[in-house]
């Protein structure tokens, strides 16, 4: 098991989320950015679905009281085991009363931390990925004890190179919402060529964005909504919907957001410029 001697600033446990269930109103969760989370696990030959940390802006301080081994991906947030720098992309053996410390983020927003076999979290609705009110708490915090698979077995690993520049990119790959036709040619040219700013209010369930599009729209009956729509609300402020958002919403849903386009968004954060592109299918 891990002690957890400082919990960070947003540190909670996902996997690929809870599919199936949004039917009763149940958001999907999971890792912000799947792509990160993903490799991760590969790094250690896991399960695709192993739950893992995820790290937002500043990491947590864990202790050890078992041996295993350890990989971390995403954003770059330096890591130390007993006071030594580690490196991110290869797997890193922990021992026994190891103490492991985060810092800040340098680059990005997230960081997933994977260990061998997974942890093992409480599981609601065939998933692990924390989410209040669904599972009995939110996020990880100082005093818990993150229990995983001492079973698992791996064989030595290779490091990753990784672009950690792709983080840098403002480009977003849409896709045209169910009502981007009801955007008159001036609207549609904005979100072509304007560039946009995250505002404060951005977390796991939605980013606000601080530039407007001044045009009203009729309204619409509540309808489904997916992480990585667009949302265009009556004021003209558009809401991109993250991994734990509403399953539902009566605003516009003007853009659907790439995949790819959903986890570079997962890492940035307050200020940070993105431009929309549109593609097709």
């Amino acid at each position: 098991m891990i002690e957890i001697l400082k919990q960070g600033w947003h540190t909670t446990i996902q996997d690929l989320g809870r599919l199936g269930s949004q039917s009763f109103g149940v958001p999907i969760s999971g890792a912000m950015d799947l792509n990160a989370f993903q490799w991760a696990n590969k790094l250690l030959n896991n399960n695709s679905s192993a739950a893992c940390l995820e790290m937002t802006s500043k990491g947590p301080e864990l202790k050890f009281h078992e041996p295993s081994f350890i990989a971390f991906t995403g954003a770059i947030m330096q890591a130390f085991l007993n006071s030594k720098p580690v490196k991110m992309y290869k797997p890193i053996e922990v021992k026994k009363g190891d103490v492991l410390k985060f810092s800040s983020v340098t680059l990005g927003c997230r960081t997933y931390m994977a260990i061998l076999g997974g942890f093992q979290s409480e599981k609601v609705l065939g998933c692990r990925s924390q989410y209040k009110g669904v599972t009995l708490e939110d996020r990880i915090v100082k005093e818990n004890l993150l229990l995983f698979n001492r079973n698992a077995f791996t064989q030595k690993g290779a490091r990753v190179k990784t672009k950690t520049t792709d983080y840098k990119d403002v480009n977003l790959k849409v896709y045209q919402g169910p009502e981007y036709h009801l955007l008159n040619s001036h609207s549609q040219n904005e979100f072509k060529t304007k560039q946009f700013t995250i505002s404060p209010s951005n977390n796991r369930m939605g980013y606000r964005l601080n530039e407007k599009i001044l045009q009203q729209l009729p309204e619409i009956w509540t309808a489904p909504t997916l992480p990585g729509t667009v949302q265009l609300t009556p004021d003209g402020t558009l809401i991109i919907l993250m991994r734990d958002a509403q399953v539902t919403g009566g605003y516009s849903r003007i853009l659907q957001l790439s995949d790819n386009a959903l986890n570079l968004l997962a890492q940035k954060s307050t200020k940070d410029v993105i431009k929309f592109e549109l593609i097709t299918l």
